[in-house]
């Protein structure tokens, strides 16, 4: 095998592992390693309902925040919160509710959790019906 050749196995065994990554972290979150998140979303009727959620293999204690961005025809929403959470094996941590209106509108949602030394993120792009 020629140093070239070595040189693109590497480069190509790198590629996929940042593949694989990308293919188990979800679109919406971390949902892999001990501290984890989820954006939750449901639409009811005129609303859209966000409920961001913290998943952990430990007993652990962190912080978060989360925003939300984006509107439709009726208007705009900008919201930002932030607070600590406690989470374990089997006891998810709901970080509250948050509602948008959903008539043809697009929201981006973006949460990052803080615990434990680590730090992990979500981000999710949610619309309603038009």
């Amino acid at each position: 095998m020629t140093i070239l050749d070595k040189r693109t196995a590497v480069a190509s065994a790198a590629l996929l592992a940042v593949i694989a990554t990308g293919a188990t972290a979800g679109k919406d979150g971390s949902n892999s390693g001990p501290l984890r998140c989820e954006i939750r979303d449901t639409v009811q009727g005129d609303a859209i309902l966000l409920e961001p959620v913290v998943y952990a293999d430990r007993s652990i204690s962190g912080t978060y925040t989360v925003s939300v961005s984006g509107g439709g025809t009726a208007g705009s929403a900008s919201i930002r919160q932030g607070g600590a959470f406690e989470a374990g094996p089997g006891i998810p941590a709901p970080l509250g509710t948050m509602s948008v209106g959903a008539n043809g509108a697009a929201y981006d949602v973006k949460l990052k959790v803080t615990a434990g030394g680590t730090s992990v993120s979500c981000v999710k792009q949610v619309s309603g019906a038009t």
